[in-house]
């Protein structure tokens, strides 16, 4: 990876791809060596996710923050084009609940560690990543994933549905059908495309925040409390109209759940705690 000169830099929603500046999670990011940085980070008390209550951060928001402090380093910080597509094939996220928590006013503002730990080169650039990231004392993380340029991804996803005008599924429950039989738990998966926090911009594929989100509820439905860490693995996209079920394994404190659409597999995720 190209040395830069030591610098910070600010973040903007384009960097990151979401629509809207009060939607971005890392403010700026700051380069420390040749492959590591920091992000700086800025969770609202207010996001959704914490309602009605805000307390522990929820898994889903801080796995949010590593997807996007990726993103920023490479938009903002490597000076890649804002169209390219930071695709994750994997996702692991650690944390001590009792330390990941919100201040009692005002927003958690954290340093994020980030190193980009493996690259892999493909005609000169960055194209295959493993990224590691620590928050001191409160949690750590590892994401593998693809920057594909904005004409590269869009061969790959030439046969993708194109996207409506309106808005087809509005689902309420994001687990519709749930049912458990001994170990063995089953549901739905509910698609919100109103959903201004899965569905902040245009998208081609059922966002896999939306399935990483669903195994968080699920493990929390099922345990009975909020899990401590996820991982999860995406071997295809998931595409937005087809029906997503949903089959998982209850163990204790770890849930494996696995899903689907027609009998192709698209995610695979285990919560823990």
């Amino acid at each position: 990876m190209e040395t830069l000169t030591h610098r910070a830099t600010a973040v903007d929603r384009s960097a990151v791809h979401r629509s809207t500046q009060a939607d971005v999670l890392v403010r700026t990011v700051e380069q420390l060596g040749d492959t590591t940085w920091n992000a700086h980070i800025s969770l609202p008390r207010s996001h959704w996710l914490n309602h009605p209550r805000p307390g522990r951060v929820p898994l889903t928001l801080m796995a949010e923050t590593l997807r996007q402090a990726g993103m920023a380093v490479c938009t903002a910080g490597l000076g890649f084009d804002a169209s390219v597509h930071f695709v994750i094939s994997s996702m692991s996220l650690q944390t001590v609940p009792d330390l990941l928590v919100f201040p009692r006013f005002g927003a958690l503002e954290a340093v994020l560690e980030v190193e980009f730990r493996e690259v892999t080169l493909r005609r000169g650039v960055p194209h295959r990543l493993e990224v590691d990231y620590l928050l001191p004392g409160a949690g750590s993380g590892h994401v593998s994933a693809q920057v594909l340029a904005d004409r590269d991804y869009r061969a790959i996803r030439r046969n993708a549905a194109a996207l409506a005008d309106h808005l087809p599924q509005t689902a309420e429950d994001l687990l519709p059908g749930l049912r458990r039989r001994g170990a063995t738990v089953t549901a739905g998966v509910g698609v919100d495309e109103a959903d201004p926090f899965f569905f902040d911009h245009a998208v081609d594929h059922l966002p896999g925040m939306l399935l990483l989100h669903s195994a968080v509820e699920l493990h929390e439905r099922t345990v009975g409390r909020r899990p401590a860490d996820v991982s999860i693995s995406f071997p295809a996209f998931g595409e937005l109209g087809a029906a997503t079920q949903l089959r998982a394994e209850v163990r204790g404190a770890v849930v494996a759940s696995a899903f689907t659409q027609g009998g192709r597999l698209v995610a695979e995720a285990t919560t823990r705690g």
